[in-house]
């Protein structure tokens, strides 16, 4: 008699409802809870292509097209084993699975019924905030595996949307109150869990536990990200919001989805503070991801933000070049071919400069090149 055993819990509710499990020989099953026998749970068990399976982990398929879209009539029904520990033994069924009334009701997508209970056991496990994201790239068909380059890149993104929203938080805040908090480290993200499995899985913490406000600008900031994402299905709707996040957060919203494009990969992620009763979720699919770039790819300056300078004039160059010194540091600058001119402004003398600040190359490891380019100054 053939038999499987569990590799995977896909869908959990009061115990496992859907799983992936492996014959002897390496093939793939999907498991669907159906009417109990007795006292004892029971599956329908289908053999399923690695590709269809990482598709459905996706959201690009429902549960039922999955169990009826292979091709191969093969189906079995099991009685689960004592804890899922020991091997399924299939019995096979010579019926039409169609006409079976086993098959789950069409519209049952994966992406939409991901649970982040474990999300919320580590922040309070913890006592941290804590953000957890799964991805599903093509090598994902066969193994739960990532590449190192895609993993690298994924991480430096994720950690760059969370680092612009953080800005985006803290611009409500008074200066003084933005002096006070150490913002050199309070963005982060530290890696506790680099790999789940199923689905890849990356599980990250803030770096720092508390911030000046007990962690509350780090939420906020996720808040911005939950926004970004909420209408993600509809350009339309999307386009809007991340009009009203146009800056720095945009771009690198926008940089996310085109790396999930050329990764033939969705996204999706949930987080939670240990104080929350429920986990904040959010997410695009691969499907959804294309449309999204290419609606967004048409603003132009998206991701280019403003910024305005208040300080003395240090050093000024006929070449363009300027330096100039606020209360939050020094700046530098530039004046793009017929922008203002610099002519007659004087070294020392205070000025109010509008400016662009425009990220014009992110490097490998993330860093990112930013220019600013004077649009008006006046004197103060």
């Amino acid at each position: 008699m053939k038999s499987v055993r569990h590799t995977k819990t896909l869908f959990y509710y009061d115990g496992p409802q859907v799983f992936e499990a492996r014959d002897g020989i390496g093939g793939n099953y999907v498991g669907v809870m159906v009417e109990p026998e007795g006292e004892q749970d029971r599956f329908l068990l289908k053999g399923v292509s690695p590709e269809r399976l990482r598709r459905f982990r996706s959201g690009l398929l429902d549960l039922r097209e999955l169990l009826v879209g292979e091709g191969d009539e093969d189906w079995f029904l099991a009685v689960a084993p004592s804890g899922f520990a020991e091997n399924f033994s299939l019995s096979p069924r010579s019926d039409s699975l169609e006409d079976s009334g086993f098959l789950p009701e069409p519209g049952f997508v994966l992406h939409d019924h991901a649970t982040a209970n474990e999300t919320l056991r580590e922040a309070r496990e913890r006592n941290n905030l804590v953000m957890e994201i799964s991805v599903e790239p093509p090598e994902a068909a066969v193994e739960h595996c990532i590449r190192a380059t895609t993993l690298a890149a994924l991480l430096n993104h994720v950690q760059t949307v969370v680092k612009h929203a953080y800005g985006t938080a803290l611009r409500g805040l008074s200066l003084d109150t933005r002096r006070a908090i150490d913002k050199s480290d309070a963005h982060l993200l530290n890696v506790v869990v680099p790999a789940a499995a199923g689905s890849f899985k990356v599980l990250f913490e803030a770096a720092k536990e508390t911030d000046l406000l007990g962690q509350r600008e780090m939420a906020r900031a996720l808040g911005h990200i939950d926004q970004l994402f909420e209408h993600a299905g509809d350009p339309v709707r999307a386009l809007q919001i991340v009009k009203e996040h146009k800056g720095h957060l945009a771009g690198a919203y926008l940089r996310l989805l085109r790396f999930l494009v050329e990764n033939r990969t969705g996204i999706r992620y949930s987080w939670a503070e240990p104080n929350f009763s429920q986990p904040k979720m959010g997410g695009i699919s691969e499907s959804e991801a294309g449309p999204l770039v290419d609606a967004l790819s048409g603003v132009s300056n998206l991701g280019a933000e403003a910024v305005t300078l208040v300080g003395a004039l240090e050093k000024v160059d006929v070449n363009g070049t300027w330096r100039i010194s606020t209360q939050e540091g020094e700046f530098s600058g530039k004046v793009r071919n017929g922008g203002p001119s610099l002519v007659g402004l004087k070294s020392g003398s205070t000025y109010c400069f509008s400016c662009m600040e425009e990220i014009e190359e992110v490097e490998s490891i993330g860093r990112e090149v930013r220019a600013l380019y004077l649009l008006e100054h006046e004197p103060v």
